[in-house]
């Protein structure tokens, strides 16, 4: 018999000792008092586990033989470069070469990348006020720049210098720098931080600006 067409009608019509046999051909020790209704229970909740089992036992041949299909970013392999901002001094910069830009700069023999750090008035304006190069760190894809002070949006450019040529491969969109009081970024730690009435001392303004040099501001020396 077919254990997966076990139901309670069918059970119902086998004497005690066919539903002992049944029982034992699924594993089931059967006590001889055991009552008929119970040991019929329990012969449909073990063929119900069976058939679970089963089922998931069972993989769909058109799932087999169907391959899913993968497909790509619409970026990938693209050159991009991209920035996140880690406090108003600080700019994380991080890009990426496409093998196309790869195959070309390889074939231009010299050649040097740069970050490009665009100052602009305006999010939209297309030509910075101001600009300046970083030489990119050898083999790394990644770099921290020290934002000029004062500067409300900054783009980054990645670009190539030749000795002939230089061209922009790809640029960042524009972040918006914080701008913060004009007391502490123009600050000049040991010069200025006397020339506050008492008052204002009390409020722990020594501690601030020199939290704010401590932390925001470059050593080039």
């Amino acid at each position: 018999m077919d254990e997966k067409q076990i139901s309670r009608a069918y059970l119902e019509t086998l004497s005690f000792s066919d539903l002992s046999a049944l029982a034992d051909r699924f594993g089931i020790d059967v006590p001889l008092d055991l009552d008929r209704r119970f040991l019929i229970a329990e012969l449909l909740e073990i063929n119900e586990e069976l058939n679970q089992s089963q089922e998931e036992m069972i993989v769909s041949p058109k799932a087999d033989s169907e391959e899913k299909e993968f497909k790509l970013p619409k970026n990938y392999n693209e050159t991009q470069v991209s920035c996140v901002l880690a406090n108003p001094a600080w700019l994380f910069v991080f890009w990426n070469l496409g093998e196309s830009d790869l195959h070309m700069l390889k074939g231009l023999g010299t050649y040097s990348l740069k970050l490009r750090v665009c100052s602009l008035e305006n999010p939209k304006d297309p030509v910075p006020e101001e600009a300046f190069e970083i030489q990119t760190v050898t083999e790394s894809q990644e770099q921290f720049v020290l934002l000029p002070t004062g500067k409300k949006y900054i783009r980054i450019e990645l670009v190539y210098i030749t000795p002939t040529t230089g061209k922009v491969l790809a640029f960042s969109p524009v972040v918006s720098i914080p701008q913060g009081a004009p007391v502490i970024n123009d600050l000049q730690l040991g010069r200025d931080e006397d020339n506050y009435s008492e008052i204002i001392k009390l409020s722990g303004i020594r501690k601030i600006l020199k939290n704010q040099y401590k932390n925001y501001r470059h050593s080039f020396s």
